[in-house]
């Protein structure tokens, strides 16, 4: 067990551009605001020309992830693909910085490498205008044993569910880990998500899942209801691990029947909340991964998202190994 990496996670590999903005700006566009946009290359190409772009560093959900692991002091690999083009190498040379294993490489031959524009608006609202890009190719031809086996925990990314060559890649993953005797985590990801997937997330958790990751509204939106006491019901129904976030308010980890409640980490002022979930999730996996109790793993998660709201962009300014 000790010689095996921590996380092996599966998702849409891009970079994160941070532009800050206000509602008016943000309405101009026809978008959602406060959500995450599936737009196309053209209006991806459209905003980073009219837009000043603060901040770029590699992202997307399992990406944030992924670094706050490794910003913890952990270890991990990376399933996703890119292209050769100028953002593709980007995000490569990023992960081999931060000693992230990237094994498919530039496997995309014609669509260009994801995109994540996020618009953050001075309270912290952020709204995700995202060029899927090369993520969505990902199949099973790409999942190879070999980059699979040999790590405690694999983590799934639920914004793949949207595509089915992706959902058997990840299936195919799953078979993998299960075998290798790893810990399968899954991340809702999206509101929307879970109400487009509803029911093949459920069969997914029941069948497969050992950790699951949500917020308060993803979790009541499983159980079908506006009450959160009976979201919390679902999830201990589950007999899995399910770390749930609320905010403000902190977060409660439900391991089987045990309850326990996390206090959020007080920051003077929060910039931006992109990648809280995601950093979250980070804190928590390292944590869970070092054979933490479910307290601790939580204090580890409020602290990397406590971390990452506090300034712009979805990673951390210090090392989380130090906060803890």
């Amino acid at each position: 067990m000790s010689d095996k990496l921590d996380v092996v996670g599966i998702g849409n590999a891009m970079v994160d551009a941070i532009i800050p903005s206000n509602q008016s700006e943000i309405e101009k566009h026809e978008i959602n605001r406060d959500s995450m946009n599936l737009i196309d290359e053209n209006l991806k190409n459209n905003l980073h020309e009219s837009y000043s772009i603060r901040e770029m560093a590699g992202g997307g959900s399992l990406g944030n992830s992924m670094f706050g692991i490794t910003s913890f002091g952990g270890n991990g690999s990376f399933i996703g693909k890119i292209k050769n083009d100028e953002i593709g190498v980007y995000l490569q040379k990023d992960m081999m910085r931060e000693g992230l294993k990237f094994p498919l490489g530039f496997t995309s031959p014609d669509i260009s490498t994801g995109c994540c524009t996020i618009f953050v608006e001075e309270d912290g609202t952020r709204t995700m205008c995202t060029f899927l890009g090369a993520g969505t190719l990902i199949g099973p031809e790409d999942i190879k044993e070999d980059d699979i086996k040999n790590h405690k925990i694999a983590y799934l990314e639920g914004y793949l569910w949207d595509n089915e060559n992706a959902k058997k890649a990840m299936k195919k993953m799953v078979d993998i880990c299960k075998a290798d005797d790893q810990k399968i985590a899954f991340t809702l990801s999206d509101l929307f998500c879970v109400d487009r997937h509803r029911d093949s997330f459920k069969e997914l958790i029941t069948e497969n899942v050992d950790i699951l990751f949500a917020n308060e509204d993803e979790i009541k939106a499983m159980a079908e209801t506006d009450s959160f006491d009976e979201g919390l019901e679902y999830a201990k129904s589950l007999n899995i691990t399910a770390a749930i976030t609320k905010g403000s308010s902190g977060s409660v980890v439900v391991n089987g029947s045990e309850v326990t409640e996390i206090s959020a980490k007080k920051v003077d002022k929060v910039i931006d909340t992109t990648g809280a979930g995601d950093l979250f999730a980070a804190g928590f996996l390292f944590g869970y991964s070092r054979d933490r109790g479910m307290q601790e793993c939580g204090n580890y998660a409020s602290i990397a998202a406590a971390e990452i709201i506090s300034h712009y962009g979805a990673r951390p300014l210090v090392k989380l190994s130090s906060l803890v």
